[in-house]
């Protein structure tokens, strides 16, 4: 099912609703413009100009558009078509999110939040016709999401725009398993690109439980989905043990995933640590967290598209935030106190950040202006993450299924 604003529905356009339609109507009538030019200009304005006017506007319309002629079909189709689109969609503000909220291991909820400009959320839906649900979510990357199925470890690529979902095979176990052990269902994953071929990759690092109920340790297993092979390998074990959590934000920056977690060895805890995973060189490498003021709740996010550091200290209520460049973390700013602030979630564009408080109600912070403003918006349940939604092209099916496709729009534009 793809996602639509257009879904949404209020039965009282109060003022509040009526000011943010309005501020979303000045883009809207930008598009219609672009819109307007693209159908009555098209066969006379330049090639160039024309794909860079079509390069601005939403993924529904160009869908149509596909059918209007072969001409315009094979634009909007073309990987370069694909890759502009992509690059101007980064630019445009985008105020949906899709958080999550735990219920049990195998039944999550996922929530679509449009946020006004206040900003506070508007109206929310609970995606219960999404595929797969109740799956793990991990994205966008180029408008792609992972997802996980807990129970029945099914996994799937997923592009909710163009309604897309790709089923992964079966991870292949690797041969020589420890012995009188099962794999584990609980796991942790990154999402993200090669930088270098431009391939969607997908990493799982889990481990075994033993068969004997003893209390052992077993070796990580890492496992590494390549979309251009359609195909899984496995790529050994990590050298030491790790307690690794999922993260609640998603955390790709430079080509790399990150895990914060902890690491011991030989049955002694070695305190905690960053675990990286590069997705050109397929190899992992242990970061050492700042030095950051202990007992404190914290988690992993981007900061001026470095990875970041967030803590806020359980005793003064401060949020500090460390920034990793180089090797060397830096520290941007501390800031606070926030009495009702308890757990940080992640980041938002213009390096806002969301945070939960104690009554588990969402709300977002400016470190700049320290301002935090409640987004209106809380469940009885936990925040498993937010993720941000973005419109996207990308496909996810192969050069066959793509072919195949492309013939059906051209015999349809044909019949029209």
């Amino acid at each position: 099912m793809a996602l639509s604003l257009q879904r949404y529905t209020w039965s009282d356009f109060d003022s509040g609703v009526n000011h943010f339609l309005k501020l979303r109507s000045k883009k809207q009538r930008e598009k219609s413009a672009l819109l307007a030019i693209a159908i009555k200009n098209g066969d006379r304005l330049p090639e160039n100009l024309m794909i860079e006017i079509l390069s601005w506007l939403p993924v529904k319309e160009l869908l149509q558009f596909k059918t209007v002629c072969k001409a315009w079909n094979s634009i909007i189709s073309s990987p370069q078509f694909i890759s502009r689109h992509l690059k101007n969609n980064r630019r445009l503000d985008d105020n949906c999110l899709l958080a999550q909220y735990y219920v049990t291991h195998a039944e999550l909820q996922l929530f679509e939040l449009l946020v006004d400009e206040t900003p506070r959320v508007l109206a929310y839906e609970v995606l219960y016709s999404m595929p797969m649900y109740g799956a793990y979510v991990c994205g966008p990357c180029d408008g792609l999401y992972y997802l996980y199925e807990y129970d029945f470890s099914g996994r799937a690529l997923w592009n909710p725009t163009i309604n897309e979902l790709k089923l992964l095979p079966q991870i292949i176990e690797k041969s020589d398993p420890p012995p009188n052990t099962t794999p584990a269902k609980n796991e942790v994953y990154g999402f993200g690109s090669d930088p270098l071929t431009g391939d969607y990759k997908v990493a799982v690092i889990k481990g075994y439980w033993s068969t004997n109920d003893e209390d052992v340790s077993y070796p990580l297993s890492v496992f590494v989905y390549s979309l251009r092979t359609n195909s899984w390998k496995y790529c050994g074990d990590l050298t030491r043990e790790y307690d690794l959590a999922s993260n609640k934000c998603y955390i790709f920056v430079k080509g790399c995933c990150f895990w914060l977690g902890s690491s011991s060895q030989d049955g002694e805890n070695s305190g905690e640590v960053i675990v990286s995973f590069d997705m050109a060189s397929d190899s992992f490498q242990e970061i050492s967290v700042p030095n950051y003021q202990q007992p404190a709740s914290k988690c992993l996010g981007i900061y001026d598209d470095s990875l970041a550091f967030i803590s806020v200290h359980d005793d003064e209520k401060t949020l500090d935030l460390w920034t990793l460049n180089d090797g060397i973390w830096t520290k941007k700013f501390g800031i606070g106190p926030f009495p009702d602030v308890w757990n940080p979630i992640g980041h938002w564009k213009d390096n806002k950040l969301i945070l939960e408080c104690e009554e588990r109600k969402l709300v977002l912070c400016d470190p700049n202006t320290q301002e935090i403003k409640d987004l209106a918006f809380h469940q009885d349940m936990s925040c498993q993450g937010i993720f941000a939604y973005m419109e996207s092209l990308v496909t996810l099916k192969d050069k066959t299924e793509s072919k195949a496709g492309e013939e059906e729009v051209k015999g349809d534009a044909g019949q029209a």
